[in-house]
């Protein structure tokens, strides 16, 4: 679409909310009902687009991740609808409340969201915005990437196929109509992808006084405690680092481990990836990395760490060509030694590459995550309450898991969101509903005039001194 025709979907679809009015629990629920029944009819196109857009990508991921992870989503947000919208009781003064007077808070739709959905899950987080937007009863324009063609082309003839135009319209494009979409009017736009890009989405949509949220990334930090278990921690980091090769938001980029455990961490993360993934090259479940461009992004990545002095284990338990290959398959590397000055340790990564940086006390951990820009998700892994509550009280992060990485992704019910350089705003489940809806106070005043008579002028004197005695009354506790 080019800007005029992205104007006319635009004003097509504010045509249609202005004419239908707020939509009731039971159309919202048809569409959430509509947009599952979406997903569940195109589960293998849905696997087949993701895999040949990657190069490969984990058909099993897929399935469980991008087709029933929307499905339960979007009935979690179903099953909530109606609790969610109906009208929240706030407590008034007692004097008025006892003459009749209320208040309530009212959540109603915004109108159209805008959403632009990255190309590490185009059909997941598509659908995610989707459903926040349709639950909380909008329209949607949905900007899907050019970087996964197939996926993006697939989304538009699912939504076409079940869903009218002025319901939920899907746009296709490159670089410039994704900032033409971001300068449209919307009631409400959310980005998720880079920070450099959000930049000028943000500031696009500043132009329009659009409210934004932006959920980003940043250099995931993990902090491995004392009391860990060292194999258990070495298990759930490498499952996590490795699904979908490190192309997911929320992935590790740096392990914090005490000095004389780093070895034992790097022996068991090695380990463990042999036995998740014995063979690379033809390996359904080993997602490729998405293009040629950000594999050889992340080659440069490794390459300068090599040359600046860092160890690197690349785990590749066949010893396949994996570096010959056309296959983006790119291996578990896990990097000792490195220094601040190394690429690697100052870019998000998002791949395989896992920096493992010792420590010789907790208050120095603490440190070299408090010296980064604060990140998406952070992670803990160890036993001691005290240490757990201190990282957990002091990490600045967007979200943070206990002994385990990624899951966060996996609940409905968790807002999600990050803080400073890693986004603004939340969304998922109520958080999504909540983003998407105004919450519109709404005061009923009490039928009798008495009371409200009193607060009229002329004022009386005994008026007056009431006023007076209670300023000097609360005067002491301030």
């Amino acid at each position: 679409m080019d800007a005029e025709a992205l104007q006319q979907a635009l004003a097509r679809q504010r045509r249609a909310f202005a004419a239908d009015g707020f939509p009731d629990a039971h159309t919202r629920i048809e569409r959430l009902d509509r947009m599952a029944a979406m997903v569940l009819a195109h589960a293998e196109e849905i696997v087949a687009a993701l895999s040949l857009d990657f190069g490969n990508r984990s058909p099993h991921a897929t399935r469980t991740g991008d087709v029933l992870g929307a499905v339960a989503a979007i009935r979690y947000n179903r099953d909530n609808l109606s609790r969610w919208m109906a009208p929240t009781p706030i407590a008034l003064p007692e004097p008025m409340e006892r003459e009749g007077a209320r208040a309530e808070v009212r959540c109603q739709p915004l109108g159209v969201i805008g959403a632009i959905v990255p190309w590490n899950g185009p059909v997941l987080m598509g659908v995610l915005a989707a459903a926040g937007a349709l639950a909380a009863g909008n329209r949607l324009m949905l900007k899907v990437p050019e970087l996964t063609p197939r996926a993006s082309v697939l989304l538009e003839r699912m939504f076409a196929g079940s869903f009218a135009p002025e319901e939920v319209c899907v746009v296709q494009g490159d670089v410039a109509t994704g900032a033409a979409f971001s300068r449209l009017r919307f009631d409400h736009l959310l980005f998720t992808g880079s920070l450099a890009t959000a930049r000028h989405v943000a500031r696009a949509a500043a132009e329009q006084l659009v409210p934004v949220t932006l959920e980003l990334g940043g250099r995931n930090p993990v902090i491995v405690g004392r009391s860990a278990d060292i194999e258990l921690a070495a298990a759930r980091l490498v499952t996590g680092k490795m699904a979908s090769a490190g192309q997911v938001c929320v992935s590790p980029d740096y392990v914090l481990v005490p000095r004389g455990s780093v070895q034992a961490m790097v022996d068991a993360m090695a380990a463990q990836a042999a036995r998740l993934y014995p063979t690379l090259l033809d390996n359904d479940d080993y997602t490729a990395i998405a293009s040629p461009a950000h594999f050889a992004r992340l080659r440069r990545l490794l390459e300068d760490a090599r040359l600046k002095g860092a160890r690197v284990l690349e785990i590749n338990p066949a010893g396949e060509a994996v570096w010959d290959s056309a296959q983006r398959k790119f291996p578990l590397c896990l990097l000792t030694g490195v220094t601040p000055d190394m690429r690697v340790l100052q870019e998000e990564s998002f791949g395989p590459l896992l920096c493992i940086l010792p420590y010789d006390s907790l208050e120095e951990a603490l440190a070299v995550v408090a010296e980064q820009p604060s990140p998406l998700s952070a992670y803990y892994f160890g036993s001691d309450p005290v240490e757990q509550e201190s990282v957990v009280e002091r990490v600045v992060a967007g979200n943070m898991v206990v002994n385990d990485v990624r899951c966060q992704l996996f609940f409905e019910q968790l807002p999600f969101g990050g803080v400073g350089a890693s986004g603004m705003g939340r969304y998922r489940g109520h958080e999504g509903f909540k983003t998407f809806s105004n919450a519109k106070t709404v005061v009923h005043q009490m039928p009798g005039d008495a009371l409200l008579a009193q607060q009229r002028p002329p004022f009386s004197e005994a008026s007056r001194d009431a006023v007076k005695a209670q300023v000097a009354a609360l005067s002491p506790h301030f």
